[in-house]
């Protein structure tokens, strides 16, 4: 810097952008990115970057933090960052505290839209701004095909509706606008190249996508990837060519209108005040799949989806520069750290940047991707991958850039690799428990490969693992965390060792059900994914269980703890028990009885069938159809927008109705109590039948007669 004060930072995120050097010309049309290039001139550019887990939110959540995936417990997209950590935890808090105003807009941390006001007030200076998603669907737009549909819109009206050009603005805003004492740190978060690959139809018109060649090594029979094909399965078939050339001309698209925003912001910082003495980070949270392998997406081990673009510009530097070592993207954490003359971060594995910045050669380091339990490391020329149920697979980059001929077998480098691979996984926070003894830190992760030794005691941050936990372990304290990768059907006593059950999200096993019984301690299962994987059959324990689901449908029958239970966009059938329950439902058709406790159920969006218990109920209705009978209890019905069938069964306890406007009403139980009475008291209308009585809130008695009538 030219000034001996603290730098001001700028950090620049894209979305799903691949390592944009290494495909520049690899498809036969050059990827047009001129505002990258000319920053790529004045700056370092690292070839070898690396991000520690190929999903969007455990990477943001690792680099923002500098803590690896098996440190930080995130390892999908259904993890939120801040329920398991402080805002305090993220390293631009630590610039905030050392009196940096700090500032954002776009996409950073996983999500579009700002964070709760609690965190965001924790870590930046001022208000929230809010990035929207636009143009509206019925924008003037051509369809260009391809996956995504490759939709640009033709009326340049709209070009500032886009969230990447809100985001621009914003930060060029702030760039022209800020004059104050303190240093700042800006973030500028932009979603492309993100699908659906929408842009200016001018974007897509930079490229003839018949122009594109596929590389002939990608039509060569592959040697089997068993693991890999289970776990990321391929989901581009390569047989239409086509729809591929039309698909990869719609993400270069994105590419190059996400490049015009970044040059955007970086004309404005280079005609502000601020010019001489702003570090400039550009990077994003992963790569993506161009094809090879049948793959257009994140999510995998190899090169491809690990790989990053990663860009530091120090406007000390005479001219650009580029770095082949390995290095990580939570190595960004430490960098800033050091630009800020502030103390390295505790505990995380990551490193300063800078030395190599200013001109230094790193040692011979070996850098980590983690996918759950299983790892890859890029060292030297050499990728490998080491699965989680045992396999391994070693690739020769300089001979084989598209990783299609696995070396291992035989090969003088494997042993060393496999060696590396499991020193680095654990300093990065994850132990890899194979058929040797099996000691790890107390504070790893263990990865328990297929039919390997699971460790003696449990570590204190968690497990994952193909096979259920032993029954037998004996209790530890603490909060423990077990991620199960079922490959075939089981039934599972979690022991007291284990308070928290995961299913890896979107993650593809042959398992078809699954069966868990909870301990006493209050478990927390949480299945959440974003498609339909395993049948669940859950029995909770005593305890305060909590228990989640998304696609996977699930029966459950719930004890006497006070638990919750969401039950996802599967069908479901679920018994409350003795406590105080939660029960919410969202789409599809699900069955809830209330059980012998207290129970509070909320209905959702598609069908459900509701029978109340024996305890204090309340039950919420909402926009789907529902049915409730009500056969015990003492019971608040809440009628929702939706169609709300009420069964009133003989309880001999007063019930209250709030919402009725009309509609299907059954009371054909109290037959043999003689004939029912309809009266008002204020605003509400009182039906009573022997000894049932019901309050309808604010209903009027004309309107409860005409359903009466319509049953008669």
């Amino acid at each position: 810097m030219t000034t001996p004060e603290r730098p001001n930072i700028l950090l620049i995120s894209m979305d799903d952008a691949f390592a944009f050097w290494r495909f520049r010309n690899a498809f036969g049309v050059e990827l047009q990115t001129p505002n990258l290039d000319r920053i790529c001139a004045r700056a370092t550019a690292f070839h070898a970057a690396y991000c520690q887990t190929p999903v969007c939110g455990p990477s943001r959540s690792s680099f923002m933090s500098g803590l690896a995936p098996h440190q930080t417990g995130i390892f999908d997209n259904y993890s939120e960052i801040f329920e398991l950590l402080r805002p305090e935890q993220m390293w631009s808090y630590r610039l905030k505290e050392a009196g940096y105003f700090c500032s954002t807009g776009g996409k950073i941390h996983h999500g579009y839209k700002p964070r709760p006001p609690e965190v965001h007030n924790a870590l930046y200076s001022h208000e929230a701004q809010e990035c929207h998603f636009g143009p509206s669907r019925t924008a003037p737009h051509k369809d260009f095909g391809g996956a995504g549909r490759g939709l640009g819109t033709t009326d340049e009206a709209n070009d500032s509706q886009y969230y990447d050009h809100t985001s621009a603005d914003y930060a060029i805003d702030f760039l022209r606008r800020y004059d104050g004492d303190a240093p700042f740190y800006r973030e500028a978060g932009f979603h492309n190249p993100h699908p659906p690959f929408r842009t200016p139809a001018r974007f897509k018109e930079m490229y003839d996508e018949n122009d594109f060649i596929m590389p002939e090594e990608w039509k060569q029979k592959r040697e089997s990837d068993a693991f890999a094909e289970a776990s990321f399965p391929p989901n581009f078939p390569l047989k239409n060519e086509t729809a591929w050339r039309k698909t990869i001309r719609n993400y270069f698209s994105c590419y190059s209108h996400v490049d015009w925003h970044i040059g955007r912001v970086w004309d404005a910082l280079q005609a502000s005040p601020h010019a001489k003495n702003t570090l400039v980070i550009i990077t994003a949270d992963h790569g993506y799949h161009m094809g090879d392998k049948a793959r257009f997406r994140k999510y995998t081990l190899w090169e491809e989806a690990a790989g990053v673009p990663l860009i530091i510009y120090d406007p000390r530097q005479d001219k650009g520069q580029v770095v082949k070592d390995p290095v990580a993207l939570l190595d960004i954490g430490q960098t800033v750290m050091d630009y800020a003359e502030l103390p390295p971060l505790q505990d995380s594995p990551g490193r300063s940047l800078r030395p190599q910045v200013d001109g230094a050669v790193q040692d011979d380091r070996s850098v980590p991707t983690f996918f759950f339990g299983s790892a890859g490391i890029r060292h030297g020329q050499f990728r490998y991958i080491y699965y989680q149920d045992g396999s391994e697979k070693l690739y020769d980059l300089e001979s084989d850039p598209w990783q299609l001929r696995d070396v291992s077998p035989n090969h003088p480098m494997l042993s060393e690799m496999r060696t590396r691979l499991k020193q680095t996984a654990s300093q990065y926070g994850m132990f890899i428990c194979d058929d040797e003894a099996c000691e790890p830190h107390p504070t790893e992760y263990v990865s328990v490969q297929e039919h390997g030794k699971q460790p003696v005691s449990p570590p204190t941050s968690g497990q994952i693992a193909f096979e259920p936990p032993d029954p037998d372990m004996p209790d530890y304290p603490g909060w423990r965390r077990y991620f199960l990768r079922p490959r075939t059907d089981m039934s599972i006593d979690l022991p007291k060792a284990w308070r928290e059950l995961y299913y890896p999200g979107d993650i593809g096993d042959k398992a078809e059900h699954l069966e868990v019984r909870c301990n006493d301690l209050g478990c927390h299962i949480d299945f959440m994914g974003g498609h339909q994987r395993i049948a669940l059959r859950i029995f909770g324990g005593r305890g305060n269980d909590r228990i989640e689901t998304a696609h996977d449908p699930i029966t459950a029958y719930l004890q006497s703890g006070d638990n919750t239970v969401e039950a996802g966009f599967a069908d479901a059938i679920i018994v409350g028990g003795s406590g105080y329950d939660r029960i919410e439902c969202q789409r599809a058709e699900n069955r809830v009885h209330g059980g012998t406790g207290d129970a509070h159920i909320i209905c959702g969006t598609g069908h459900d069938i509701i029978t109340t218990g024996d305890g204090r109920n309340i039950v919420h209705g909402n926009t789907g159809t529902s049915d409730v009978t009500i056969d015990g209890g003492t019971n608040v019905i809440e009628v929702g927008p939706g169609d709300m069938v009420l069964h009133f069964q003989r309880t001999g306890l007063p019930q209250v109705v709030k919402g009725y406007k009309g509609g299907e009403l059954d009371i054909s139980d109290w037959n043999t109590l003689g004939p029912y009475d309809l009266s008002s008291d204020g605003r509400d209308a009182i039906l009573t039948c022997g000894t049932e009585r019901v309050r309808f809130v604010a209903t009027d008695v004309a309107v409860l007669r005409q359903a009466l009538a319509d049953i008669e």
